[in-house]
């Protein structure tokens, strides 16, 4: 039987969303000593069980850039969005239905777009409606500008995210992550979540360098910027871990003792 052509395309372009397609952006992640959004991903989920929502989504730019470079450099908006299994090794699998959303700080410095906002807010909703815990990795850099194709802006008044991620309290647990730099929107999802873990190294502040300068404060680098030893100290974070992989196993204990009690 002959295999269709819009199968193979659909295969082909399941492969863009894999490392190895960005290995410009990986080696960029591993020089580093930072792993890439799909290695915390592959550690966090049981295997084979992460249902993937919005996989294809670029940035809304699509009136200045060509769809190849849009699909390499906006891979799924920068935020990795769905369903899963975690610790199915030591609970039921029945008892282990989670959320994972993870940002992707190799797209456009982790920023928020208007699709990535558009996915937080499907798969919130959908964590609310099945009462499901959620294991968020926040690395980024906050609100994006540079989506030119959306023409109209209400001051940020059609994006319901942060209300959204409110809404849990009290009905999912929250798990956030951070490593590297956390600034503004992202900040915003990890300091209202339930329990922070943060690397050792990382900055978290509710706004990033460009923010201050632009509220007439001056000029730092965002290493000046909420370092993680302060924000330890201020109760910002309450577990820290020396790289992501410590975060991403002590957010699987933290998980395992909550399972089934939801």
């Amino acid at each position: 039987m002959n295999e269709r052509s819009d199968y193979n395309a659909f295969i082909e372009r399941l492969k863009k969303s894999d490392d190895e397609f960005r290995a410009e952006s990986t080696q960029k992640r591993h020089a580093n000593n930072f792993r890439t959004a799909r290695e915390n991903l592959n550690h966090l989920v049981d295997q084979d069980t992460f249902l993937e929502f919005g996989q294809f989504a670029v940035a809304a730019q699509r009136s200045r850039r060509d769809s190849d470079e849009l699909i390499l450099d906006t891979n799924a908006d920068g935020i990795i969005t769905g369903f899963c299994n975690i610790n199915s090794d030591i609970h039921s699998k029945d008892l282990t239905n989670a959320v994972a959303i993870i940002y992707d700080y190799s797209v456009l410095a982790g920023t928020q777009g208007f699709f990535h906002h558009q996915k937080l807010d499907r798969i919130c909703d959908k964590a609310k409606e099945y009462n499901l815990p959620i294991v968020i990795f926040t690395e980024g850099g906050g609100g994006r500008p540079g989506d030119v194709d959306v023409l109209t802006q209400i001051a940020g008044l059609h994006v319901p995210s942060f209300a959204n991620w409110s809404s849990l309290s009290g009905t999912c647990l929250r798990i956030a992550i951070t490593n590297g730099y956390c600034f503004a929107g992202n900040a915003a999802l990890y300091g209202s979540s339930d329990i922070r873990i943060a690397t050792k190294g990382s900055n978290i502040g509710m706004a990033g360098p460009a923010m201050i300068e632009g509220g007439g404060l001056g000029k730092f680098s965002p290493k000046d910027v909420g370092p993680v030893e302060d924000q330890l100290k201020n109760g910002v974070v309450d577990i820290l871990v020396d790289n992501e992989e410590a975060a991403t196993q002590t957010a699987k204990s933290l998980l395992s003792y909550f399972q089934g009690l939801f």
